[in-house]
């Protein structure tokens, strides 16, 4: 009877021995399942590096690669490097400018603006002169240590000169209706309206200028005025590689 009772007891001992193994034996599984998640979570970091860096290349992707470079992928456009400031032409930016405006006025069935004569000599002086400003105070504003770009006209002897009859009225440098004022990058990736952009020469800083003006109502009315004749642009380019610019119309 006593042998018959201690077995039976050694059984239960057992039994209990086993069922808590199993127990635990499925706890600790569980837990090494839940190792994954620990390495999911960690690659949150590298995923927001990622999006970070593929943002850059977006824009740069579709507007500015040439089109012998349209089947690099997104890793070389990332890491193309920054073009040195010095690369960069001001009087080639501007006559970039220049151009582009041209063109646009031709697509409107204006005429086109001359860039020689004394006139437009004093118009691109005064131009350079203020984008030296703005980029010394690295603002880009129509006064600047308060002088405005009427007082600029004035100073220069362009005021009465730059007059002209646009319809029904006339245009003068008052309210800055003859200048317009801008400012991009040069041989870097920067922001353009949500996406990237590099501008890698001087032909795409100007484009880039010229772009942002005439998407921008009131510099667009002053780029195409009718009966407008002259252009004077002045471009300066920083040790940083940004891009101020002005542009001075007179009749």
């Amino acid at each position: 009877m006593v042998n018959k009772a201690f077995l039976s007891l050694a059984a239960v001992v057992l039994f209990a021995v086993f069922g808590t193994g199993v127990f635990v034996g499925m706890q600790v599984g569980g837990l090494s399942e839940e190792g994954p998640d620990g390495p999911e979570a960690s690659e949150t970091s590298p995923e927001t590096t990622d999006t970070q860096v593929t943002s850059t290349p977006s824009g740069s992707d579709s507007t500015t690669e040439p089109s012998d470079d349209s089947d690099v992928d997104d890793e070389d456009i990332v890491e193309r490097e920054t073009i040195p400031p010095r690369e960069f032409n001001e009087r080639n930016i501007s006559a970039s400018v220049v151009e582009s405006i041209n063109d646009a006025r031709e697509a409107e069935g204006l005429e086109r603006l001359s860039t020689t004569g004394s006139t437009a000599e004093d118009l691109r002086l005064m131009a350079g002169s203020h984008s030296d400003a703005m980029a010394d105070a690295g603002l880009v504003r129509h006064t600047i240590d308060g002088l405005t770009s009427t007082e600029r006209y004035e100073q220069y002897g362009l005021y009465d000169t730059c007059q002209f009859q646009v319809e029904s009225y006339i245009e003068n440098a008052d309210n800055n209706d003859l200048e317009v004022i801008g400012r991009t990058y040069a041989g870097q990736n920067y922001p353009d309206n949500g996406t990237q952009r590099f501008n890698e020469n001087d032909t795409e800083v100007g484009n880039a200028l010229t772009e942002d003006w005439l998407s921008t109502p009131v510099f667009e009315d002053r780029l195409l005025l009718p009966n407008a004749g002259r252009i004077g642009v002045g471009v300066t380019v920083t040790n940083t590689g940004s891009v101020y610019a002005t542009v001075n119309i007179c009749s």
